[in-house]
């Protein structure tokens, strides 16, 4: 394929110019009746700029068509592209009612959950490695699949304590070890999108938060303590009675440190009168609450209790006055091992209450802020995690947040308003316009801005383009060859030289063809494909109570045991019969069905070794707090997208897959195939001069096969792939 390098990047990566000829609009343009409550407000923000900014008005662009957004809204909200079957679907749906009924389908589709866990795991700095990175994960992905609120989950998050088998939320206090100075830093940019962490060791001249404020906030974490349990493998945290901050800073090297009392550094709203966006949030509760309690069909252990006995029990003083009910309540009450051994903490308790309050105005902000700019590829104040109150579109950014609270601080419902306005379905800027006009019709979202796929979604949208979440090959279609050096167990012999006889069926046997997965017969052929590699967790497994998993774990530890016992009682015969082993080491052959078929990337343990793919396009290592996605181009990345394995497998044109029908045959439709290729990967038709070109590379006879890859390979290397329309 790479002897059509020089031609296919003239053709494909660069060929396609997007040209939006419509009329240049000022900003200020009086919304249309169709247009959103969040549209209207951003044309009114964008009017009160454009009065106080030099230059002219800024440009915008035209809205995106009906196939583009499909495929962008795939991308963003279930982390891929479309299926041909998928746009199929699209099409045949009335026209006036196809993209209401596309956000319907995308955020039920099970993927839904798979990519905004990705993004959390970003936000949260989730680590697989660290202990409880995983029951964290699975989660985090439970809750956004369920739609919980926000505010349940960071409550739950700031404030649990256990072990993660039995309250998994507990993996963020573990996740930064319990410790109170990275917990109240991570806490503040990671909730509240404001940077402390520079105050835990000194007041920064130019900053306003101080150091003490930074303590105050850490003294919530203060008694919390991490308990590593040897007996039963397992680590929890408790609470302890006693603060471990203290002030002043032991730097400063004081004769004496007392105990700092915790304090909320952040001034909550005050108003006269209750505001409409928190009444509504109340009545929402109350009837959920309502809704929860007529819905309910079991009942308490109280109840149960209350209706079960009225008889009396005797009492220590002899009398025949107390209800069993009230016996047996009292005794459950009293016995409360799994209370006692993880203490909850009252202070992380009131601190995540505050912190999701809808009186805070700061936490609702942060999520509505890192969701529009995850989105829209600009947020409203950057960065995200700190708030300088300088924000671009305040009426907008407002009404979001209060949105937000007044949805129940619902995710989902957050992500689809974004989605359904008019300034997430606008296209880009022709290229002929200066860059400093395009910043600021970006920024003003009156254009898109160019935004790459993830890693994660590049991945797994590959995957579909090329036909690989199946084998696109039958049985023996590519069975490769290659060399393996292995140990060979020779036949035993007694101390004295001669040979004992074996069982024909103990008789091992050189050169047999083991089971191999795509990934062991590229690592045995020298070639470095794992660098692709996905293996998913089981985030159903990683939930299973603590009883099941240790079950679990004693049932492995037990056919352990059983294989080292007989291992050792074959070395013991063998030493009792003078038996020596030998083993010599040959070269052999091996043979492999190389026919993969790649999973998604959405699952797999976080983050991903530094080589892999998703490291190499910008997915972080998550060790350090206000780590972003870098989605700076890099050879790297070019170069495992040209020589990659994926990219490989997935430009080839395998028998079972629909291309085949348009080339394999004694009648073959080039143009048709063309058309097919383009769909699959850039979700739309080529143009005429499109179609011109591609048959050049294509062919006709038994070369368009080849050809096809060739084509295949050029679209999705190009710029077109891998941005956002």
């Amino acid at each position: 394929m790479g002897q059509f390098w020089y031609r296919d990047m003239r053709f494909i990566p660069y060929f396609r110019q997007v040209f939006f000829l419509g009329a240049i609009l000022c900003v200020g343009f009086v919304a249309n009746a169709k247009s959103s409550k969040i549209d209207q407000l951003l044309a009114t923000d964008n009017a009160k700029a454009n009065a106080k900014a030099e230059g002219g008005p800024t440009k915008a662009a035209q809205k995106i068509g009906d196939l583009e957004f499909l495929r962008k809204t795939s991308i963003d909200l279930i982390g891929r592209i479309p299926t041909y079957e998928e746009i199929g679907q699209y099409q045949k749906w009335p026209a006036s009612q196809r993209r209401a009924k596309l956000l319907d389908k995308l955020v039920s589709d099970p993927r839904f959950a798979d990519r905004w866990t990705v993004y959390f795991a970003d936000m949260l700095r989730i680590r697989s490695a660290a202990t409880g990175g995983n029951a964290l994960l699975a989660y985090l992905h439970k809750a956004i699949e369920e739609n919980r609120p926000w505010d349940d989950l960071a409550r739950e998050m700031i404030s649990a304590n256990g072990s993660t088998g039995k309250t998994p939320a507990v993996g963020f206090i573990l996740g930064e070890e319990a410790e109170p100075m990275a917990l109240a830093a991570a806490t503040a940019q990671m909730f509240l999108g404001v940077q402390m962490f520079c105050a835990q060791c000194h007041n920064h001249p130019f900053d306003v938060w101080k150091q003490k404020q930074f303590y105050e906030l850490a003294t919530f974490y203060g008694k919390t303590r991490l308990v590593e349990n040897e007996f039963a493998r397992r680590t929890y945290t408790t609470e302890s009675k006693d603060t471990s901050v203290l002030w002043p800073p032991e730097r400063r090297k004081p004769k004496t440190r007392a105990a700092v009392m915790p304090k909320f550094p952040f001034e909550l709203d005050e108003y006269e009168v209750k505001p409409d966006f928190i009444k509504r949030l109340e009545t929402l509760r109350a009837h959920r609450q309502l809704a929860a309690v007529k819905g309910s069909n079991a009942a308490s252990l109280d109840s149960l209790l209350d209706s079960a006995d009225t008889s009396k029990a005797f009492d220590k003083s002899g009398n025949f006055n107390r209800k069993v009910s009230s016996e047996a309540k009292n005794a459950s009450r009293a016995l409360d091992v799994e209370g006692d051994l993880y203490r909850q903490s009252e202070q992380r308790a009131k601190l995540s209450k505050m912190i999701t309050s809808p009186y805070n105005p700061y936490f609702a902000r942060n999520l509505v802020n890192r969701l529009w700019g995850e989105l829209m590829g600009h947020g409203f104040y950057e960065p995200y995690d700190n708030f300088q109150d300088i924000v671009t579109h305040p009426k907008t950014l407002d009404h979001l947040s209060h949105e937000f609270i007044a949805s129940g601080y619902d995710i989902k419902k957050l992500i689809r308003t974004i989605v359904e306005t008019d300034a997430y379905a606008i296209g880009h800027l022709d290229a002929t316009v200066p860059n400093s006009e395009i910043d600021k019709a970006q920024r003003a979202f009156t254009a898109a801005s160019t935004r790459r796929m993830v890693g994660e979604v590049m991945y797994d949208s590959v995957v579909i383009a090329g036909h690989l979440t199946d084998y696109k090959w039958p049985a023996g279609a590519n069975v490769r060859t290659y060399a393996e050096r292995v140990r060979v167990l020779l036949p035993p012999e007694k101390g004295d030289g001669q040979p004992v006889p074996l069982e024909p069926s103990t008789q091992p046997v050189a050169g047999a063809e083991p089971k191999m997965t795509p990934s062991m017969l590229a690592a045995k052929a020298g070639q470095g494909y794992n660098l692709e590699e996905t293996i998913a967790l089981d985030f159903d497994a990683l939930l299973k109570g603590e009883m099941a998993r240790d079950l679990e774990m004693m049932k492995k530890m037990s056919d352990a045991e059983l294989e080292r016992k007989k291992k050792m009682a074959e070395m013991a015969e063998q030493r009792r019969q003078n038996i020596r082993v030998r083993y010599k080491y040959e070269t052999v052959e091996r043979k492999a069905d190389d026919n993969p078929r790649f999973g998604s990337t959405m699952r797999m343990a976080t983050p991903a070794p530094p080589a892999h793919f998703l490291r190499v396009f910008g997915q972080t290592p998550r060790e350090e707090l206000g780590e972003f996605r870098d989605h700076t181009p890099s050879m790297r990345q070019q170069l495992m997208m040209l020589n990659g394995k994926i990219t490989h497998e997935a430009s080839r044109v395998g028998t079972l897959e629909p291309m085949r029908r348009h080339l394999g045959g004694d009648k073959q439709d080039i143009v048709a195939a063309i058309k097919l290729a383009y769909m699959e990967i850039l979700t739309r038709q080529p143009d005429a001069q499109e179609i011109e070109f591609a048959r050049e590379i294509v062919g006709t006879g038994k070369q368009a096969l080849e050809g096809m890859a060739d084509l295949r390979w050029t679209l999705l290397n190009s710029n077109d792939f891998r941005y956002l329309p």
